[in-house]
């Protein structure tokens, strides 16, 4: 399939390809912008916000899903699947069956439940994960999604054939996962999440832009218009008319409609990727993505305000059960709530995106610059990223730390670099203290 303009933000995708340079990246983050010692993750089980819980893994969790406030499952590389029935206080490994790599997960109630991964993957448990049998998908290809309103009707998507070669899966089965089918979804992009808050409801997102939409169960698939052509990695729907979808570029879009149409929610504080979105009604909803981004609502996303997650990690996946309980999953550490996350974190850092030219030569001497409200403490650090495009996702070529100086009301930066741009997409971004900026983009020939 045509690659799009913009990387995917659907974490299985995304990760699989990219997995040692997002944990440089990390590592990199968080030797800059955490104390000497001080974890990913925050621990202060029982306190008010988020605060860690232990999983007993090594391995990054991919997804997480809890279909009540007790009972929860994780899944993740090579076939990990944890589980708790004391609301993520402790979580034990269960036994699935398979080494490839898990994707996400689904349980209609605390003890029908599925997952999805690589290899057209799909185990299913019909007593809470004590025992895991795999299900025929029909595909050796990896799946991305699943969404079980019931515990029978279900749904899964991804690929048919492998990213350079084409996708649009879409697989429906009505008698529990015994017997699956494909659906015609009339695309052949990749498909990465699925939404059905009933069994005739659906709505699946993907590569360019992607919206696809069902009011008979998948019988019929129809497209709608996401106004954009970047990847969309997630999207949710508590009920037939409200839905929200996120993409890379920390892009909110939400529809009051059915998905006949969708508009831009520019409320949020942050321009960081976003890879997931959960809402339990038409009003509660939290968002999840890059260096530890949380935001949420309580008015539908008229206003999204930031929450403070204790990690500059990434955040691939978030679930609720209710208003109040939480719990997000991210590279090497899982997060918990007790009441919805807490109040929003005061405001961080403002930072102007970079200035760079539209379009330079290979080979030339650029000079960006820019501003940090309020003006940064002493022993802060201002550090810029130089990423190429390269394969469907940004690289991380040069970071640097440029010198700034003090004013009344911001710290200025200016930082010149000479290097060999290869011919196409390059982004510039700064990080400011512990905030990435809005990123800008420009073009090498």
């Amino acid at each position: 399939m045509p690659q799009s303009a913009t990387p995917t933000h659907k974490p299985a995708v995304r990760r699989r390809a990219t997995r040692l340079l997002g944990l440089t990246l990390v590592l990199l983050t968080l030797a800059l912008a955490l104390p000497a010692g001080a974890s990913a993750f925050v621990s202060a089980a029982g306190a008010a916000g988020w605060f860690r819980q232990r999983s007993g893994t090594t391995e990054d969790v991919n997804n997480v899903e809890f279909p009540d406030a007790t009972h929860g499952w994780a899944v993740g590389w090579d076939g990990v699947i944890l589980a708790t029935t004391d609301g993520g206080a402790t979580w034990s490994a269960q036994s699935s069956g398979t080494t490839v790599d898990l994707y996400d997960v689904a349980f209609s109630d605390a003890t029908h439940g599925w997952v999805v991964g690589d290899d057209g993957a799909i185990i299913a448990t019909t007593d809470g994960g004590a025992t895991w049998r795999a299900q025929r998908a029909g595909t050796t290809e990896s799946l991305w999604g699943v969404a079980f309103p019931d515990a029978t009707h279900g749904w899964a998507v991804g690929s048919y054939a492998h990213e350079v070669a084409g996708g649009g899966a879409i697989l429906a089965t009505t008698d529990g996962g015994a017997t699956w089918s494909a659906q015609s979804s009339g695309t052949t992009e990749h498909l990465n999440d699925v939404a059905f808050p009933d069994a005739t409801h659906g709505w699946v997102v993907g590569y360019s832009g992607a919206i696809l939409a069902t009011t008979d169960g998948g019988v019929t698939w129809n497209a709608q218009s996401s106004g954009t052509t970047i990847n969309l990695g997630a999207v949710a729907f508590p009920d037939a008319t409200h839905g929200w979808v996120v993409d890379p570029w920390g892009a909110i879009l939400a529809t009051t409609d059915g998905g006949a149409t969708w508009s831009a929610q520019t409320s949020h504080e942050t321009t960081e990727g976003l890879s997931d979105v959960a809402f339990t009604d038409a009003t509660h909803g939290w968002a999840v993505g890059e260096y530890g981004t949380i935001l949420a609502t309580t008015n539908g996303g008229a206003t999204w305000r930031e929450q403070g997650s204790g990690t500059t990690a990434d955040l691939y996946d978030v679930a609720f059960s209710d208003a109040t309980h939480g719990w997000v999953v991210g590279h090497s550490g899982m997060l918990a709530t007790t009441d919805g996350g807490g109040p929003p974190v005061p405001a961080r850092f403002k930072v102007t995106p970079p200035a760079v030219p539209s379009r330079v030569r290979a080979g030339a001497r650029i000079e960006s610059w820019g501003t940090v409200k309020p003006p940064l403490k002493a022993g802060s650090h201002i550090v810029v990223f130089w990423e190429h495009y390269i394969g469907g996702r940004w690289q991380m070529v040069l970071a640097a730390q440029p010198a700034y100086s003090y004013g009344l009301w911001n710290s200025s930066w200016r930082y010149g670099v000479r290097m060999k741009f290869k011919p196409g997409k390059w982004r510039v971004r700064a990080l400011a203290g512990d905030v990435y900026s809005a990123y800008r983009i420009f073009t090498a020939y």
